[in-house]
């Protein structure tokens, strides 16, 4: 299939999956490039971009900081000594192993595998409550009933004070754009992918029992696409 215009066409997880435990083996310019897709250049100039906003917004000192859909971890670098514990989950054992692999020597963040629609709280290697939750480019593979599944989780394992921070890749245009199992030439791959607009992230994050949502485009000098772009959220 290729590109699908403004319809809800569900993306198959298992294919995600398998994309980016392929994505963990294959050679790359750098840590980052492996889950950004980018060159090694640009891919560490979103990371310190993404990194700048974060810290212009939530205040993570003495704070339980988790992520969903941790990928490689790279948020470990910018969280460790700054939090009182970081816990990244992610659903690839591939990813996972080059994140525990990288980041061994913090001593307070931690990896976990674990499905982002079945969270298994007495599972956990943290303990909630958490106080800060990071989605960074995550919810872009994830079908809109699981998008509402992990709402309700994070609501349930997460400090009536939260902040929510989000960077998702959105569409520019009235209407959604899917992609599913679209053969990329940058990737060698089928890819597959849901860019929602901005007010459809809103409306989802509209459930996280919130006070306020602020939003932004970050990236622009990074993207090359008209109909795509990429915008944080700040949800708290």
């Amino acid at each position: 299939m290729s590109r699908l215009y403004g319809d809800k066409e569900d993306i198959n997880s298992e294919k995600v999956k398998d994309f980016f435990n392929k994505r963990a083996s294959k050679d790359s310019e750098g840590l980052y490039s492996i889950v950004l897709f980018q060159d090694k250049e640009n891919s560490e100039q979103r990371h310190e971009d993404e990194k700048k906003i974060f810290y212009e917004n939530i205040d993570v000192s003495g704070k339980n900081v988790l992520e969903i859909g941790c990928g490689v971890g790279r948020w470990a670098e910018a969280l460790h000594g700054k939090c009182d514990s970081y816990l990244g989950l992610d659903f690839s054992e591939e990813l996972l192993e080059i994140a525990k692999e990288s980041y061994k020597e913090f001593d307070d963040c931690n990896f976990q595998l674990m499905s982002a629609t079945d969270i298994k709280v007495d599972e956990l290697i943290i303990k909630p409550p958490f106080d800060v939750v990071i989605f960074s480019g995550f919810l872009m593979y994830i079908n809109d009933d699981d998008i509402n599944i992990i709402m309700d989780e994070v609501n349930q394992i997460t400090a009536d004070d939260k902040k929510v921070f989000a960077m998702e890749p959105i569409s520019h245009m009235d209407s959604r754009l899917t992609l599913k199992d679209f053969y990329s030439e940058g990737l060698e791959s089928d890819y597959s992918a849901i860019y929602r607009t901005e007010s459809e992230y809103v409306e989802f994050f509209e459930k996280l029992n919130c006070n306020e949502i602020r939003t932004g485009n970050i990236f622009e000098e990074l993207s090359d696409h008209s109909e795509t772009g990429y915008m944080y959220f700040v949800v708290e």
